[in-house]
């Protein structure tokens, strides 16, 4: 039965190709003869420039033409969703699969977000594999280079302007190479000017470009848009719910919390420990006068020599100021508050980590 199903669907879509082949013959044929009738046209009238004409009619009927096979796809995409949701509703009832996922911990007591919009918070960070190991952070590189992918993904950034997608790629090709050219300097002694390391770089960008620029099928582009508005939705309702989102402590799921709860919890953590006070003026740029004076001075009493300057001067674009956050601790009772001091971009960070190497 299956194989008379086949054969049928063969057929049918045979009948249907030479349909379409003909269609495309006569398309052309017609296409041709306008033309030449109004090449007789522009000999008899010189003030009628039939290639011009003929120009904005082709572009004109290909518009149309890639419209309509637009709009055919994006229906064809709903239909293709429909079809995935019946298999997988099928799936699960037929062999009673129970899907197990970390669920999001609400902390409040009647939170204004949907199930769709909690079911996506619970499987965002379920979703994520992070790479901590140098050698296998560069093992994925390499497989993600010459192997692709190995999954595929909605691109978030393809609703993003192409200036925006263009920066997204160019700080994403800059981080990758970082990380490769200090290992292989280091470790296998390969100069920069190296043919490996300029071939590498040509290939990661276009890798990246692919990934990131080249536009979505319409089922994915169907998908992007729908996660990009339910993420929209979700910051909408908590912030008129006055709710905060953070990751909590340990389990690395979210947290949804009072906001006036969360500041009340963190004004009594300062008062009580007094390890950190909430400051009247923004002393940054004060810090990084400092360092920068502090530093030219070592290297003009040659203290130290300039690729150390180099190395721990502060940019003046990058700095920021050391900020305090806090993250919740659900397993235990009251949800306490963790501090954590986030100190990154702060002017002494490069004098910190040179002095730690």
């Amino acid at each position: 039965m299956q194989e008379l199903k086949r054969r049928k669907l063969n057929e049918q879509l045979s009948k249907y190709e030479l349909k379409l082949m003909h269609y495309e013959d006569l398309y052309q044929t017609k296409i041709n003869m306008f033309e030449s009738k109004l090449i007789q046209i522009s000999l008899n009238h010189e003030d009628t420039q039939s290639d011009i004409l003929m120009t904005l009619l082709r572009c004109y009927l290909s518009h149309q033409t890639n419209r309509l096979i637009r709009q055919i796809r994006y229906k064809e995409s709903f239909v293709h969703v429909k079809l995935v949701r019946q298999y997988r509703r099928h799936l699960l009832s037929k062999q009673q699969i129970v899907d197990v996922y970390p669920q999001i911990i609400v902390d409040v007591p009647k939170v204004s977000l949907n199930r769709l919009q909690l079911y996506y918070l619970s499987h965002f960070f379920y979703s994520i594999i992070s790479t901590v190991h140098l050698l296998l952070y560069i093992h994925v590189l390499i497989l993600f280079l010459f192997q692709g992918p190995n999954y595929i993904r909605s691109n978030q950034t393809f609703l993003h302007s192409y200036k925006h997608q263009e920066k997204h790629v160019q700080q994403e090709h800059k981080n990758i190479m970082n990380v490769i050219t200090r290992y292989l300097i280091r470790e296998h002694h390969i100069p920069l000017t190296a043919t490996i390391i300029r071939e590498f770089s040509r290939q990661l960008e276009t890798s990246l470009r692919q990934q990131y620029i080249t536009p979505l099928s319409y089922l994915n582009l169907y998908r992007t848009r729908k996660e990009f508005k339910l993420v929209k939705s979700i910051q909408y309702r908590l912030k008129k719910g006055n709710y905060i989102l953070r990751e909590t402590d340990k389990s690395g799921i979210f947290h949804i919390g009072n906001l006036v709860d969360y500041e009340k919890k963190a004004e009594a953590y300062r008062e009580k420990t007094g390890a950190y006070i909430e400051l009247d003026s923004n002393p940054l740029w004060s810090v990084f006068d400092k360092v920068v004076f502090l530093l030219n001075d070592l290297r003009s009493k040659k203290y130290i020599l300039s690729w150390h300057l180099d190395k721990m001067m502060p940019k003046r674009d990058k700095v920021q100021l050391a900020s305090l956050y806090f993250i919740p601790k659900p397993h235990k009772a009251g949800t306490p508050l963790r501090p954590t001091v986030s100190s990154m971009h702060m002017p002494t960070t490069g004098i910190s980590k040179f002095l730690d190497k």
